[in-house]
Order: structure tokens, then C-alpha cells, then sequence
């Protein structure tokens, strides 16, 4: 009711509706119609930004990888490098004739592979070819085209800092119910998240999604290099060692034994 409420305010809005507990752009949708969207539908539906940032007439998103290292207290980590994953088709503002056409509207990787016009990297060093991007490649091209990528970037942080803080209650209880007498000097636990950022025309960052377990497939150099490093540098910041399994376990071991 209050989505048909909000729609009738302005007739010309598009919407996303992507199904509950699904992945890789599955059943993913879009319509201009809120009716096409049933009641008990187990789904998630946003308003469609209409007018992104392109890059040579494509839409595209970011991956931004974010290490959460505690969430109490909470210290996160955004890795500076990441993908820019872009679209197959050339981009038109969505219509009823078009908003069917995956390959133009949707980002994800795994649906835009299967486009005969998708190009693969074929060397991680040439970060700004193909349908991927590295993050390095995507600021020189903003820097080329007159836009500050550092101010951008501060913004797309704050996007994901924010996000993980609105979390970051439930996060600290759920944490401590399940490990109540971690150490409290040292994390038990921790996560890499892969928040998808859109652009719009702009420049201004909008939460598309937040992954909590995101694709380390590695199809390209490219691939390899920045996912290889992510995972390389959590492990590095979070200063894993044998030793920290093994107190683990006894902690663990000690109570059992005083259940």
C-alpha cells in the first residue's frame, strides 16, 4: 500500500525489484508499473536512478570491498581498489520498450558475461579496457574528464561507513550472544563486504546493494590481481596467526566443560 501510495505521486518513476535471498542479478526486474508487483512477493523494491554517471555512453557500478574488521568497537576498512563493472548495451533511460533489456540496465557480472559484446581483460596492468575496470583506471578517467575522484571517493566512504554503522547494533549483539567471552583486545571474527555503488549523473553515490559474501571468482588478470589482494590485505590487518585458533578452540573447550 505505501509503495502504490509513493507511486501515484509521480507516474513516471521506474522501479528494481530484486526477490529476497537471491544472487548474481537472479529475477532481477524492472517496471514502470507497481501493479506488476505482487503483495506477497518476497522481494526488495527501489526506485530506479534513471539518470546515471556514464562512461563512454555505458552505465556501470562500482565494487567497493570493505573490511569489517570489529563491530564492537567498530573499525572498517575500505580497500581503495575494486571493480567498475559496466553494462554491454548502450545506455537509453528507461521506457516500456526497453526496461526488459538486461544487458543495459543491469550491472552484474554475471549476467552481462553471457553478451556476445562483453570483453574480457587480458592483462591486469591494462586496468581501464573491457567490461571491468580497476578503481585506479575509473579515477584517472574522472580526473581526465574534469571531476575530482578523491571527493568522490570520500562520499562513496561515507555511503559505507554509514551503512555498517545503521547495523552496527545488531551487529555487537549478535556478536556478543554468540561469543560471550571473546577477548575483548582482539576480534573473533570478521567480514568482507562488497557494497555496489552507482553513480548518478551527478556524481553523487547511491547504496545499490551490500554483498556479505561477494564473488572472489577470479575470470580475468585483472580479477586475480584486485581480489587476491583484498583477501591478502584482510588477512594482513587482521594479523591472523595459528595461535589465535588454537586459544580459540581452548576458550571454547573451557566452556563446554562448564556447561
Amino acid at each position: 500500500a505505501d509503495l502504490k501510495a509513493q507511486a501515484g505521486k509521480k507516474r513516471n518513476r521506474t522501479y528494481i525489484v530484486k526477490p529476497d535471498a537471491s544472487c548474481q542479478g537472479r529475477g532481477i526486474m524492472l517496471t514502470r508499473n507497481v501493479d506488476d508487483i505482487g503483495p506477497s512477493d518476497d522481494c526488495i523494491v527501489q526506485q530506479y536512478i534513471a539518470k546515471p554517471y556514464l562512461v563512454n555512453g555505458y552505465k556501470f557500478d562500482l565494487r567497493v570491498y570493505v573490511l569489517v574488521a570489529s563491530c564492537d568497537p567498530l573499525r572498517i576498512y575500505l580497500h581503495r581498489e575494486g571493480l567498475a563493472r559496466f553494462c554491454t548495451e548502450p545506455y537509453q533511460e528507461p521506457t516500456s520498450k526497453n526496461v526488459s533489456h538486461s544487458f543495459m540496465h543491469l550491472t552484474n557480472y554475471a549476467i552481462n558475461k553471457h553478451n556476445e559484446n562483453f570483453v574480457f581483460n587480458e592483462s591486469a596492468e591494462e586496468g581501464g579496457q573491457g567490461s571491468k575496470w580497476s578503481h585506479t583506471a575509473f579515477r584517472e578517467y574522472l580526473r581526465e574528464h574534469g571531476a575530482d575522484p578523491d571527493e568522490i571517493w570520500g562520499r562513496i566512504a561515507d555511503v559505507c561507513v554509514k551503512t555498517i554503522i545503521a547495523a552496527q547494533p545488531i551487529l555487537a549483539h549478535t556478536y556478543h550472544m554468540c561469543l560471550p567471552d571473546a577477548d575483548p583486545e582482539s576480534s573473533t571474527c570478521f567480514e568482507v563486504l562488497g557494497f555496489d555503488v552507482l553513480l548518478d549523473h551527478k556524481l553523487r553515490p547511491w547504496l545499490v546493494e551490500v554483498n556479505h559474501s561477494p564473488s572472489f571468482t577470479c575470470d580475468t588478470p585483472l580479477d586475480y590481481d584486485i581480489k587476491f589482494t583484498v583477501i591478502g590485505e584482510a588477512i594482513t590487518l587482521m594479523n591472523i596467526n595459528p595461535e589465535d585458533k588454537r586459544r580459540f578452540n581452548k576458550i571454547q573447550r573451557m566452556r563446554h566443560l562448564k556447561r
